[in-house]
């Protein structure tokens, strides 16, 4: 996992980490895009998986690796310079107070993964 950006990390109840990551970058003149990601890593493995999924462990972490990665970004286009590390931080407050009962739930990790391997099974429906 690269350390590139972090701003900061918040364990959450159900044993999972909250990440904000700067990911902002300069636009024309003094002015830039800010750019903040919240990124929770939730490993695939048998605590994680759903009950049902637990016989499949090994075709869905071959098909999807070892982790599912949950993101969600707020952007912001045009910010002085001089501003930008101070909105970075309200964005932070923001998205921390509106995920954080979310990503907390003790499902979150079963239903995310759940999610992300029914889109594998259809995109290779699909494409197959």
């Amino acid at each position: 996992m690269s350390e590139e950006g972090i701003i900061s990390r918040y364990p959450l109840a159900n044993g999972l980490v909250l990440e904000f990551r700067d990911r902002s970058r300069p636009m024309a003149g003094d002015r830039r895009q800010v750019v903040l990601e919240a990124r929770v890593a939730i490993p695939l493995n048998a605590a994680t998986l759903p009950p049902e999924l637990l016989p499949h462990l090994a075709e869905i972490t071959a098909a999807l690796g070892t982790e599912a990665i949950f993101t969600k970004q707020e952007v912001r286009h045009f910010i002085p310079e001089t501003e930008a590390a101070k909105l970075l931080q309200e964005m932070a407050a923001g998205l921390l107070k509106s995920l954080q009962d979310y990503l907390s739930h003790p499902d979150f990790a079963s239903r995310f993964i759940r999610k992300k391997v029914a889109e594998y099974q259809e995109k290779r429906g699909r494409y197959s």
